[in-house]
């Protein structure tokens, strides 16, 4: 469920489609900028309500490291 809403909000914010995304693409390989990136996160705070850290902003690689750490903020509650 995490997986598929992040490529969701991705692809939206990136204008590219869902089918495109992966979760081993490196947010370079979409073409995603820091600002790309910072919308994003923003955009998947409020969807899933967490707080994402900066610091963990700036270790983003992959779809799937953003994924983990979603996934790990929810556990967390």
């Amino acid at each position: 469920m995490v997986l598929e809403k992040v490529i969701s909000i991705m692809a939206d914010h990136l204008n590219m489609d869902e089918d495109d995304i992966t979760e081993e693409l490196t947010f370079e390989e979409l073409g995603a900028d820091e600002m790309d990136v910072a919308e994003i996160v923003l955009a998947l705070e409020s969807e899933f309500e967490i707080e994402i850290l900066d610091e963990e902003v700036m270790k983003l690689n992959e779809v799937n490291d953003l994924v983990d750490i979603i996934e790990t903020a929810i556990e967390l509650g």
